[in-house]
């Protein structure tokens, strides 16, 4: 998996070479209107809410490369899930979507890890905003993940995405790198510059998932830049 993630709902729109992808979130059974992608984006200072609420065709129907994000209505539906998956050679990784704001998914179990575990070797759960440091961990060990922190906030208005998920996120992430600094984690949440994503960084983060910046393609392009730079830098650095 690259340091840099394109996370949905943009990833869903856009791919960006020397850039790992998270699409979906793909469910059990259709559920159609997939151009809530664009019409339910709504800019807000700093940010932007969304209704988009998980429109997908299918996880039947994943067939691209790269991290399918899963969403189940119950336990059953991502044991089902990873059955369809299992031997799709598309497929990078999976990623546990347990925080939809706009829909009323469940939580994973120690089972559903485990078998994620045995069919893909990159296991990620998507945590809800402003999670408990307590329930962090009690996710991380039920099996081996790779925590992504956060998703977009719930509010009134919809899925907040942007700068004002920084400060909780940076602040989660330094409390649990602190107690448990062996877990990977993936920060995202208001990614809009390179200072931004130092700033995760600096809290802990070991990868960088970014979303509704890509609507910006000059902040984009600086965030890349340095990303892709400062890789260079450490790889030469371990030769």
């Amino acid at each position: 998996m690259q340091s840099i993630i394109l996370s949905q709902p943009m990833s869903n729109l856009i791919h960006i070479k020397g850039t790992s992808r998270i699409l979906g979130s793909y469910t059990l059974e259709p559920r159609p209107g997939l151009y809530r992608n664009i019409t339910t984006l709504r800019k807000t200072k700093g940010g932007w809410y969304n209704n988009v609420g998980l429109r997908n065709p299918g996880v039947n129907k994943f067939n691209k490369k790269a991290i399918v994000s899963l969403a189940g209505f119950s336990v059953n539906h991502f044991m089902s899930m990873l059955e369809i998956i299992s031997g799709n050679p598309n497929i990078e990784g999976v990623e546990f979507n347990i925080s939809c704001p706009n829909a009323d998914i469940v939580h994973i179990n120690s089972e559903v890890l485990n078998l994620a575990n045995q069919l893909f070797d990159t296991v990620i759960v998507k945590v809800p905003h402003r999670l408990y440091l307590n329930s962090l961990i009690e996710i991380a060990d039920m099996g081996e993940c790779i925590l992504h922190i956060s998703n977009s906030e719930k509010t009134y208005r919809g899925a907040l995405s942007g700068l004002s998920l920084v400060d909780v996120n940076l602040r989660s992430i330094y409390d649990l790198k602190a107690v448990r600094p062996d877990l990977k984690v993936i920060g995202g949440g208001g990614i809009y510059s390179v200072d931004i994503l130092r700033e995760y960084q600096a809290a802990g983060a070991d990868y960088f998932s970014l979303s509704t910046v890509l609507f910006n393609p000059h902040k984009t392009y600086k965030i890349l830049k340095w990303s892709f730079k400062n890789q260079e830098a450490s790889e030469d650095q371990q030769a």
